[in-house]
């Protein structure tokens, strides 16, 4: 389908991205429903960026240098980033150039929505009496564990009856963190691996160690990082976060909400005089 709006086309890769992005946020809608959001993005993120493209002039060359930066050094610096991608040097001007647009669209974003005031003591207070379900911190345990990297099938036997000698000398009384510390020798990362809640390791660690009692020694398991031995320090059970602990977060969220709103009925407005076509 070809969408022109106020006389320019919207590019089909505006149009395939929005579809993608419409069927990873809303997966259980049908193919037909993804499509209508997709084009209805599309032709919405069209009418921003003309907007913002007649709003204040060109964004500084500096910060489109920073945001060229902050995208390439990931990667290791620029040419390793082209490889990574299959780029071209002939690419560095067009991802320049959308560097821009995307920041004179920041830019016309925020001075649209800086009337929008934040919330207020009791808005938040309110919101947190109504969603107190939205704000419980999770079960959470305390770990440190001894781990063995093999790189190949004699090592791996070496390292498991290495480990079940160690777990045996843990159960006889030895102090786990000391053991693991002098097992490490001071190379690696520590054996300290500090609280975490479910879905923040590796499903192997998780499922053992939230399956152990405080001071419990685990058997010797291995993941995909090697063999390990583990122990819980300690385990927090969920409990209710307090208002104050959500604050920030209940704050941000709903001045976001609050712009995106603003936002939105711009769009709708605009919407609602501009040439849009949609052709087959």
């Amino acid at each position: 389908m070809r969408i022109t709006v106020n006389g320019k086309a919207v590019a089909e890769g505006m149009v395939q991205r929005e579809l993608e992005s419409a069927r990873r946020v809303h997966p259980e809608w049908t193919e037909a429903q993804a499509g209508e959001r997709a084009r209805e993005s599309a032709i919405e993120w069209t009418l921003i960026r003309e907007q913002a493209g007649q709003f204040g002039g060109p964004a500084p060359a500096e910060a489109v240098e920073a945001e060229f930066q902050n995208l390439v050094e990931p990667h290791g610096g620029k040419p390793a980033f082209f490889q990574a991608h299959g780029l071209k040097a002939a690419d560095e001007q067009r991802i320049r150039g959308d560097i821009e647009q995307q920041l004179r669209v920041t830019r016309f974003l925020e001075d649209l929505t800086r009337h929008v005031r934040p919330p207020t003591a009791e808005e938040l207070a309110a919101y947190y009496e109504e969603h107190q379900a939205d704000f419980i911190a999770p079960e959470q345990v305390h770990v440190a564990h001894i781990v063995r990297r093999p790189r190949d099938a004699a090592a791996a036997v070496r390292a498991l009856t290495e480990l079940s000698a160690l777990r045996r000398r843990l159960l006889a009384g030895e102090d786990f963190l000391k053991t693991a510390a002098q097992e490490a020798g001071g190379a690696g990362a520590s054996p300290d691996l500090g609280f975490f809640a479910r879905g923040q390791m590796a499903p192997e660690v998780e499922a053992v160690v939230f399956s152990m009692n405080a001071g419990e020694i685990s058997p010797v398991f291995q993941t995909s990082f090697g063999y390990h031995i583990a122990t819980v320090l300690e385990r927090t059970a969920p409990r209710q976060r307090t208002l104050d602990e959500c604050r920030a977060e209940i704050l941000d969220q709903l001045h976001t909400d609050a712009k995106n709103d603003s936002i939105g009925r711009w769009v709708d407005a605009q919407k609602s005089v501009a040439r849009i076509v949609l052709q087959e």
